[in-house]
């Protein structure tokens, strides 16, 4: 289920697609399946204008697989779009939970440098585990969903290729290594996507480089490391495409394993609409 878990979170923070060229309120909506049964939903939000942004995205485990694992997210991220288009952090904020464990992170960033200047930090987690942080010096934005977010508008970001891009983000506990390619071009064809046509398909890895939760019982600890000989999880796959009204290129499938199958992921609804006023603006 921890395979479940980072995947839905990577696909939240993927879904909040803009238009830094316009004011726009931007509503997508995901659902997750497993055989033929949907497992998970996925809510995102966007605000946007010229000079800021505001996205929202929450996902909670439904159905079936909600008697394995309850697991839920909330996240919200407040921040600069600069002239030249570079996207500058200025709060985030996780809360959610995975079966008994409960996390909650916020984050507060400096306008200029993006040097964290606040970060709070409050969970419940099983006893035999002790939360190691991130070193002072690695506490610096882009956070993951600021960091999504200007991939999603990079216009050279999600084009096909075999080049790995990598770069160094903080994901709250956690300071990862992302990763991701294009490597090819695809057709999506599917009664169950609102979107139907060609695709580029990207792969998504990420890999813990500083921070983390380690076993404080010998047991424990001698399970987990028969645990990390196993072959690592194969990269998750996304399908991006251009769909009209949105100027970047969003995530309209993917699919990935876990131990009781494979999960596939399709967009299910789009709602794009114009800030109604000035005040509706981040």
């Amino acid at each position: 289920m921890l395979r479940l878990f980072i995947f839905l979170s990577l696909m939240a923070l993927l879904s909040s697609p803009v238009n830094a060229q316009s004011s726009q309120s931007i509503k997508l909506t995901y659902k997750a399946y497993w055989g033929g049964f949907v497992i998970s939903k996925v809510y995102s939000s966007a605000r946007l204008s010229n000079e800021s942004y505001q996205v929202d995205v929450a996902y909670d485990v439904t159905g079936l697989a909600s008697i394995f694992s309850n697991m839920k997210s909330k996240s919200s991220v407040r921040g600069n779009i600069l002239s030249d288009g570079a996207l500058k952090p200025l709060e985030f904020d996780n809360d959610g939970s995975w079966g008994k464990s409960h996390f909650t992170t916020k984050t507060r960033f400096d306008p200029e440098s993006s040097q964290i200047v606040a970060h709070d930090i409050d969970f419940k987690f099983k006893k035999e585990a002790k939360y190691i942080p991130i070193a002072e010096a690695q506490r610096k934005g882009p956070d993951m969903m600021s960091y999504y977010l200007d991939l999603m508008l990079n216009p050279h970001a999600l084009t096909v290729s075999q080049d790995l891009r990598e770069a160094t983000v903080f994901g709250g506990f956690f300071l990862l290594n992302m990763a991701h390619k294009c490597p090819e071009r695809k057709t999506l064809d599917s009664g169950r996507a609102t979107y139907t046509g060609p695709v580029i398909s990207c792969e998504f890895t990420d890999k813990v480089v500083d921070g983390n939760f380690i076993a404080t019982d010998k047991k424990k600890k001698k399970k987990r490391k028969k645990k990390k000989k196993e072959k690592a999880p194969k990269p998750v796959e996304i399908w991006f495409a251009e769909i009209e009204g949105l100027q970047p290129k969003i995530p309209v499938y993917a699919e990935f394993a876990i131990g009781w199958g494979k999960v596939r992921v399709y967009l299910a609804e789009i709602d794009v609409s114009p800030l109604k006023a000035e005040k509706d603006a981040p």
